[in-house]
């Protein structure tokens, strides 16, 4: 049986062959065609079957239609946000009629040498890790290859993708504040990464937005959550919150529980509100209020990023593209207004 090709789309389609390839290809040249001529075209090569030879086009073209992803598989597969990181990546990749290659970050000079090999020029890195993040950059620049990371804050030339994690903590205070809450605190960790940094910085922001005092007393950094959480809740009555803004759902689970162990009215005594909507936040005695980010649009905005299709609004001065974050409403926060109504 005889494979369908681009002159017999072209004799269909009543255009020239070159045009075909233009369309199918989807180049520069082809936002030159007109939309129902493209249209025509794609709709034909649909119906008559036809499938792009992509060894072919990578012989010619010196490229292939792949896009490499550098991760430690071993440490996010059963991670909930990665999975709706690579979703997005896979289905705006098959949108661009791109497939997705793996390679581990564990043996990284090992893995650009095999992108090198592949012939791949579009690289995703899903990393916080500074040092890894720097040395994939410097390889890319000097093989002139199209760089984009996950997370944090861009290197060098190359951007990435990120919630607005300031925006984020800014809002769960605003959202603390209008149920009534004034003494609002904050458990967070050491500032290693930016993520950290930046929603450290988005409590201040939304407690000065809000016209309310960030009590340092109230706001704990540290490594061990258990002793941060006890140090806060062992202040004088008058001082201590009346909720928390906790650094992500893991941290806010620990919070509740510390509630509930110690004879706390959760959430009269003690609110508090997550970051991440992950699978723990609906499972806990009282399920969480929390900030639920749009992971699988990060994914799909990176494979555009990769494919040099940068969205209308600029990165800022970290050369990070925002995603944002939607509130997920549940039962760990008391609404202090209501208090006493039926």
């Amino acid at each position: 049986m005889k494979l369908p090709t681009i002159k017999d789309i072209a004799a269909e389609a009543s255009v020239n062959s070159c045009v075909v390839s233009h369309v199918l290809h989807a180049d520069a040249y082809a936002a030159r065609v007109r939309p129902e001529t493209r249209k025509r075209i794609l709709a034909i090569a649909e119906k008559i079957g036809y499938r792009r030879n992509l060894l072919a086009s990578a012989t010619r073209t010196g490229q292939v239609s792949t896009i490499a992803v550098i991760l430690n598989l071993m440490q996010y597969q059963t991670m909930s946000n990665f999975n709706q990181i690579m979703t997005g990546i896979m289905l705006e990749s098959s949108a661009h009629r791109q497939s997705v290659k793996i390679f581990p970050e564990e043996e990284l000079e090992n893995s650009f040498r095999q992108i090198m090999e592949n012939r791949i020029d579009k690289i995703i890195m899903i990393s916080v890790d500074s040092d890894l993040r720097e040395r994939v950059a410097a390889m890319a620049e000097q093989n002139a290859v199209q760089l984009v990371y996950a997370y944090e804050h861009g290197h060098r030339s190359f951007p990435a993708v990120n919630a607005d994690n300031a925006e984020m903590t800014a809002r769960a205070v605003h959202y603390l504040a209008d149920r009534g809450h004034s003494r609002i605190g904050l458990i967070c960790v050491p500032h290693r990464h930016c993520y950290v940094t930046d929603r450290h910085a988005g409590y201040l922001r939304g407690m000065e937005e809000c016209g309310l005092a960030a009590d340092p007393c109230r706001i704990c950094c540290s490594d061990d959550i258990g002793q941060s959480i006890g140090r806060i809740m062992a202040l004088p009555a008058r001082r201590r919150p009346t909720a928390l803004v906790a650094l992500s759902d893991s941290v806010a689970a620990k919070v509740q529980a510390y509630a509930l162990r110690n004879g706390l009215r959760f959430p009269d005594d003690i609110s508090v509100i997550g970051i991440g909507d992950s699978p723990i936040a609906g499972l806990l005695p009282y399920p969480l209020t929390t900030m639920r980010e749009s992971l699988q649009e990060t994914g799909q905005l990176l494979v555009r990023l990769a494919m040099k299709e940068p969205p209308a609004v600029p990165p800022d001065e970290y050369n990070v593209y925002h995603t944002h974050a939607a509130l997920v409403e549940r039962e760990s926060v008391y609404n202090r207004k209501t208090r006493g109504r039926k």
